[in-house]
C-alpha cells in the first residue's frame, strides 16, 4: 500500500514544530525574528536587525545543562546562503555543535536532540 502524498511543510511550520520538540527535550531556545519595515515610498520588506557579521547567523540557538547547539532550518529543497555557510563553517571550526535540518530528517533530529538527556 502506498503512502498518500503529503503537501510539503513550510520552513515556518517546520520551525514551530522543531522549537516545540526542542522544548520538550529540555532545551531553552532562542530565535531572532525578522521585522517588517516600511520605506518612505510605502514599499515593505523584511529584515533581521543585526550588526557587524550577523547576516547568516543560524536560525536557532538551543541550550540545556552541558550543551549548546546551533541550528539552521531549511525547507526540504531550501539551500544555505554563502553567509550561512560562513557561520556554519566558523562554528564547526570552533568545535561547536551545529546542524542544518530539513523536515525529512525528523528521526535524526529526535536522536540528536533526545540523546544525552
Amino acid at each position: 500500500m502506498s503512502r498518500p502524498h503529503l503537501p510539503p511543510i513550510t520552513e515556518a511550520e517546520f520551525q514551530t514544530q522543531f522549537i516545540q520538540y526542542a522544548r520538550l527535550q529540555g532545551f531553552l531556545v532562542a530565535h531572532f525574528r525578522t521585522s517588517r519595515t516600511q520605506r518612505q515610498d510605502g514599499s515593505v520588506f523584511y529584515e533581521t536587525p543585526v550588526q557587524a557579521d550577523g547576516r547568516g547567523f543560524p536560525d536557532l540557538v538551543l541550550t540545556r545543562p552541558g550543551r549548546l547547539v546551533f541550528v539552521e532550518l531549511k525547507a526540504e529543497r531550501g539551500r544555505t546562503s554563502l553567509d550561512q555557510d560562513k557561520w556554519i563553517d566558523a562554528l564547526k571550526d570552533c568545535g561547536q555543535e551545529i546542524y542544518v535540518f530539513r523536515p525529512s530528517m525528523w528521526k535524526q533530529i529526535e536522536t540528536i536532540l533526545g540523546g544525552g538527556r
